[in-house]
């Protein structure tokens, strides 16, 4: 069964739409309506004014979640973690 995450993977910069109201508080963006869940934070690569761009370890995933004040948008980018050998399917 496919995850939001491995429909995402490889696809560079997404947009995506930001968290409902009750979702937890490890849900950092909805794409196609469902959920994209944040594992373990491994980088802030960038947290000011205007960007905050944050990497996280996610299952087999490298998750990169950046949002831009300037424009009003979040965008999450998803890569197969090193070390891991999965298959796309």
């Amino acid at each position: 069964m496919p995850t939001v995450l491995g429909d995402l993977d490889g696809e560079g910069w997404v947009v995506v739409d930001p968290p409902e109201e009750d979702d937890t508080h490890t849900v950092v963006g909805r794409y196609a309506d469902e959920p994209i869940r944040a594992g373990v934070l491994t980088d802030k690569v960038e947290d000011d004014l205007d960007v905050i761009h944050y990497r996280y370890r996610t299952g087999c995933y490298d998750l990169d979640v950046k949002v831009d004040f300037d424009i009003g948008r979040g965008m999450v980018r998803v890569e197969r973690a090193e070390g891991y050998d999965i298959q796309k399917s």
